[in-house]
């Protein structure tokens, strides 16, 4: 039965496409000939390139003195503080932004930032998640639990989305042993099959309760296990398919531009790179020389399909090498990206180092960065021109670290950077690798 209702929701998705005129699924053939294609489509790929260059020079002011002779070699390298610091500019003059999707994130390093995204670069990221998670065997209409940080509350709208989704949203909040116990047994009750889509340090956080125990309490069937927003551990990926009895794939995207790669296969830790939305390139960490492939470096991409907010030779502040196969097709060997330290409250609990995000309701910030002092002493480093509400926000975070918690909020200039290139937003000094580890 509940299969049936599965592929219902699924038959329901493309026939409300088709009454749209098969948007979604014109883009999704489009995008699974392109990464089916064992060798890469070259021309497609420099014509939507071209395009994108002469859109960007035409219809922006940031972008208006480059030579589109040159490829994009005449293009700057830009990151998430030069869009937020010239963000008119980055608009382009041919979309009404009103009827464009804004696009916010915290970034992983810190420095908050949004983007528009017109209704074509909407369907492309729809046409692409469908790709990626059909590839870690996930279908349109199958159960999904999607662990990330969510609001603390949701309208009726949103309850329903959810419900038509098939979905089920779990806080990384919600993650003490006895909320992991009694989510574990409400997914025993399931007699579908359950698909989970998640942050790394979630699962972890859930297999190391589960090693505590003396016998694997999950008996529901997991179909498809998908990891974000961090890297996925040597620890983590073999926990996860010991207790959950499939591998997990890691995936690399970020809110303001989609899915960039994702691994696909079982055993194989390589990244699928999706050269159907962005050009990826890798630069040196520390000058905007480009490297060669199997050096390690910045990855900067340009996006084909933002044309209300083009990104061209965008650093996402991400850290990963890049190797060609033997159909010179580049794939990611190694993505370091929004890797964070671990956070603890004052008891030695983990808590979520996601929570760091909560700090945008605050104000808007140039940078921002949580860091653990000592046990019990924290401190919240802000790049901004503006106070905040520091009563309000000690408060909230004594409720995540523990009412002993000392929270000091400290005003910066500037919060100095790895030598990666990037900036942690959260960062633990107290407890050192070895007790991380243990």
């Amino acid at each position: 039965m509940k299969k049936r209702v599965s592929s219902l929701r699924q038959k329901i998705f493309w026939l409300r496409d088709s009454v749209k005129g098969n948007p979604i699924k014109t883009e999704l053939n489009s995008t699974q000939k392109l990464l089916n294609n064992s060798v890469p489509d070259s021309f497609s790929m420099q014509s939507s390139l071209e395009h994108l260059l002469q859109h960007a020079i035409t219809t922006t002011d940031f972008y208006k003195g480059c030579n589109l002779l040159n490829g994009l070699d005449s293009f700057p390298i830009i990151n998430k503080n030069t869009i937020r610091d010239h963000f008119d500019e980055f608009k382009s003059s041919k979309y009404d932004v009103s009827k464009c999707r804004k696009v916010s994130t915290s970034g992983s390093t810190g420095s908050p930032f949004s983007v528009y995204h017109n209704k074509e670069k909407i369907k492309k990221n729809i046409a692409d998640n469908i790709y990626f998670s059909e590839k870690s065997n996930y279908q349109l209409g199958d159960f999904l639990v999607y662990v990330k940080i969510w609001s603390d509350t949701f309208s009726f709208k949103k309850k329903l989305d959810f419900q038509l989704k098939n979905m089920h949203p779990l806080s990384v909040f919600n993650l003490s042993d006895n909320e992991i116990k009694a989510f574990v047994s409400r997914l025993n009750k399931q007699s579908s099959e359950v698909c989970f889509i998640g942050y790394a340090s979630c699962f972890e956080k859930i297999c190391k309760y589960l090693d505590k125990l003396k016998e694997n309490p999950i008996t529901f069937k997991t179909k498809s296990i998908i990891t974000i927003s961090e890297a996925l551990n040597d620890y983590t990926r073999h926990s996860v398919r010991k207790y959950f009895g499939v591998q997990p794939l890691s995936r690399y995207s970020n809110n303001e531009n989609g899915i960039i790669a994702q691994q696909i296969e079982e055993g194989d830790l390589k990244f699928k790179i999706n050269d159907s939305s962005y050009v990826v390139e890798i630069f040196d960490l520390n000058s905007d020389k480009k490297l060669n492939y199997g050096e390690r470096g910045r990855i900067v991409v340009t996006d084909l399909y933002n044309w209300a907010t083009p990104l061209v030779r965008y650093d996402t502040g991400d850290v990963g090498v890049m190797q060609l196969d033997d159909n010179k097709r580049p794939y990611f060997t190694e993505v370091s990206g929004r890797k964070l330290d671990l956070l603890y409250d004052t008891k030695g609990n983990l808590v979520p180092s996601h929570l760091s995000a909560k700090l945008c309701k605050y104000g808007q910030y140039k940078q921002f960065q949580l860091v653990q002092k000592t046990k019990n002493i924290y401190q919240v480093n802000l790049n901004t021109d503006t106070k905040i509400d520091e009563e309000e926000l000690v408060k909230e975070y004594k409720s995540y670290f523990g009412s002993d918690a000392e929270i000091k909020i400290n005003y910066v200039d500037d919060i100095p950077l790895l030598n990666s290139g990037k900036r942690r937003e959260v960062v633990n000094e107290y407890y050192n690798s070895n007790q991380l580890n243990g």
